[in-house]
């Protein structure tokens, strides 16, 4: 089965149809089979950023809850707090943020490279175990 990591930008291209990267959000989400993996910071993030309209925070939740349910979506918890404080002074150049170091962690605990996301420049410079490359999704 096919795995693949979600980040927030996917989330909000996805639920902002005013987002430049929507219809290759919609795309990509209609496409895909097989399990998606995020974590709770993921989501947070992406109810931040689309705080601006109250309409869009329902929907990401409620496209989080029916993915879940669906079996296709599994939030996983973060397991090292200390791994993501390395993480984020090791890139603190680009800088990494807690989101995307909990994904970098995800990778680097589940193998799973391939990453729906549209940041291109972050996640084209992560490596995962040293040296590894994501395979970017979405936006590329």
């Amino acid at each position: 089965m096919a795995r693949a990591l979600v980040d927030t930008g996917a989330i909000v291209a996805l639920i902002n149809r005013a987002d430049r990267y929507h219809s290759q959000a919609v795309r990509w989400f209609d496409g895909f089979r097989g399990q998606l993996l995020t974590t709770e910071a993921v989501i947070t993030e992406s109810a931040y950023l689309l705080r601006g309209r109250s309409e869009h925070q329902r929907a990401a939740l409620d496209w989080v809850q029916r993915a879940r349910k669906a079996g296709m979506l599994q939030v996983l918890p973060v397991e090292d707090h200390a791994a993501l404080a390395g993480i984020i002074a090791k890139y603190a150049d680009l800088p990494c943020d807690y989101a995307d170091a909990t994904l970098i962690a995800l990778a680097e605990r589940t193998g799973v490279l391939q990453i729906a996301t549209i940041d291109q420049g972050d996640f084209s410079a992560y490596r995962v175990s040293g040296h590894r490359r994501f395979r970017i999704l979405i936006g590329s």
